[in-house]
């Protein structure tokens, strides 16, 4: 399944650079994504959004506010902290005949949209600081609701 998963990234037009023992790395839209395979286990796919917001660059409250929010409103996409950052990871369960070329860009367009609510929510909680300095908002922490995206086949 490895091989299967390699040569769709691939034929999608994604460069991978292997990292030791740890999975692929592969850009897109600017960012570096991981594609972190498990040789335990090859009905696994996981594809994660490294180092998204660094726990020293902002409010450690707000960090894990932003943390808690995200993964009770974003589907599909779970986020954690691993070595002081926040990620984002999309793991999948594959049963072997799923279209890998139409699913990769789908799990990478859900951590793109969770990278995206992450910035809109952190430029709100920065506006709302410098516009409003008589009410304090540290116990609010806004960030839009999750876009649904529909899927025909409902793969996800």
């Amino acid at each position: 399944m490895k091989e299967k998963i390699k040569n769709a990234f691939e034929a999608l037009g994604f460069e991978l650079e292997e990292l030791d023992d740890f999975g692929c790395k592969f850009q897109y839209e600017g960012s570096n994504y991981l594609w972190m395979y498990c040789d335990n286990d090859d009905e696994f796919l996981n594809i994660s959004l490294p180092g998204v917001l660094d726990l020293e660059k902002v409010d450690e409250m707000l960090f894990y506010k932003l943390m808690d929010h995200l993964n009770g409103t974003l589907k599909y996409v779970k986020v954690n902290m691993l070595h002081d950052s926040m990620w984002f990871f999309y793991e999948r369960e594959l049963t072997g005949d799923e279209d890998l070329e139409r699913i990769i860009p789908r799990m990478i367009s859900h951590l793109y949209h969770a990278m995206d609510m992450l910035h809109k929510g952190i430029e709100k909680r920065s506006a709302d600081d410098n516009d409003d300095s008589t009410t304090s908002t540290s116990d609010v922490v806004e960030v839009e609701d999750a876009e649904i995206i529909s899927d025909d086949n409902n793969q996800d």
